[in-house]
């Protein structure tokens, strides 16, 4: 039986990561809209939902971004 913490692993070639570890332009945007939203206390739920739906989305292109540099040689 699988259990959820399980790991995952899977192969994708390093050109199509490099291409999507980062936010378009206009999620970026979008995020940086809500981030000032709710900062100024004026966020929906619905609102809240998508930001952070969009701030996990950039964490893990973080993580992936990470994942890709060359690890320095000892």
């Amino acid at each position: 039986m699988i259990q959820s913490a399980d790991p995952i692993t899977f192969s994708v070639p390093r050109k199509v990561l490099t291409d999507i570890v980062q936010l378009s332009a206009e999620l970026t945007d979008r995020m940086h809209e809500l981030l000032e939203k709710n900062t100024d206390g004026q966020l929906g739920a619905i609102e809240r939902t998508e930001l952070e739906a969009l701030v996990r989305v950039a964490e893990f292109g973080q993580i992936v971004s990470m994942a890709l540099q060359p690890q320095a040689q000892p």
